[in-house]
């Protein structure tokens, strides 16, 4: 890898901000405006322009690789259920409080639904390519899941409406107005709360374990409440809020039978390829070719690796390879990884 070049895992972290870079790049006429300042339009043009010189080797690197794991998918002979990408985008989904909040995230994204999918299933590939030699029996699966059961069994879990407003005066009267026959938190909820995030849901959050439910003061206040309760005004800092809980979901302990699918893709990551390793690997046997001269340092990334007669002494790019930097990893899983496992979602 030459001076200055990015890091080959490193440009599949924000995997999915360069995809949609990549898709602005490429989209659209030169001469359509992105933007009107008192009169005078910014061209796309333009903006393209300053955008592939602030982007551009990171975006060509990420679509260079994104090809690389593509092609390498394609000759493995592995197979991609969709089961299994709708699997995963529900528990994204799950990540949201209603579908309402999903699309409008999808929205604020400027991506459909569609774009999601394919990002999930390109998920998916890495998985299977870093774990395509993993071998392992149903003792194994067994033992880890023995082993890390505490991320497999569900906490208990929570769903809670919230109304945020910024004075005590404000959040007395709401409280009271609450207390009053037919009161409707949810509708308060749209007029009143600063929250921006959920306020236009009712100030309804998802699902989620109650030690993860913030701020601290809310939690603590949450623990000790029954469904259909709705709290006083609690201080966080300059704000109040007042807490509906709408739900409580006692813990679960995991059955090995019925989280035997997750245990063992969670197995099959904890004992994979790094995805450094995978990428490097991909680009050292690739042929690439980058035409664009503004983006000639990409082409330090994939020059073709010709091995020299060391006379004793290391080869050539052994320095580089020891002070190459190990991946750290992804955003666990939503349910919590197991302990040194890592995840590409």
């Amino acid at each position: 890898m030459g001076k200055g070049a990015i890091p080959l895992h490193k440009t599949l972290r924000g995997a999915a901000v360069c995809f949609l870079a990549a898709l602005v790049l490429m989209g659209g006429c030169g001469q359509q405006p992105v933007a009107v300042v008192n009169g005078q339009k910014i061209a796309k043009a333009e903006f393209m322009n300053r955008l592939k010189k602030a982007a551009g080797p990171q975006v060509l690197t990420d679509l260079i690789l994104r090809a690389l794991v593509e092609d390498a998918f394609a000759r493995s002979g592995l197979q991609l259920p969709e089961q299994e990408v709708q699997e995963r985008l529900k528990e994204v989904q799950a990540e949201f409080p209603s579908p309402e909040a999903f699309n409008e995230w999808l929205t604020s994204r400027a991506i459909t639904l569609d774009d999601l999918q394919k990002e999930l299933a390109f998920q998916i590939k890495l998985e299977r390519l870093r774990s395509k030699d993993v071998k392992y029996s149903e003792a194994d699966l067994k033992k880890f899941f023995q082993e890390n059961r505490k991320f497999f069994d569900k906490p208990e879990r929570v769903v809670v409406s919230q109304i945020v407003v910024s004075s005590k005066q404000e959040a007395d009267k709401i409280y009271q107005d609450l207390q009053k026959p037919g009161a409707n938190f949810a509708a308060m909820a749209r007029q009143y709360s600063i929250d921006a995030m959920f306020r236009q849901f009712g100030g309804r959050l998802p699902e989620m374990p109650t030690d993860r439910l913030m701020p601290p003061e809310v939690q603590a206040v949450v623990r000790g409440m029954q469904p259909g309760r709705i709290s006083q005004p609690i201080k966080v800092g300059e704000s109040y809020y007042i807490v509906k809980l709408e739900a409580r979901k006692p813990a679960e302990k995991a059955v090995f039978e019925k989280v035997r699918n997750e245990v063992e893709r969670q197995f099959r990551l904890r004992n994979a390829k790094p995805v450094e390793a995978l990428l490097k690997e991909l680009a050292d046997q690739a042929s690439v070719q980058v035409l664009d001269p503004e983006l000639a340092e990409v082409q330090k990334q994939f020059l073709p690796k010709t091995k020299l007669p060391t006379f004793g002494g290391e080869g050539p790019g052994q320095e580089q390879r020891q002070g190459q930097q190990q991946p750290s990893g992804a955003t666990p899983a939503p349910s919590g990884t197991p302990s040194g496992q890592t995840d590409t979602r």
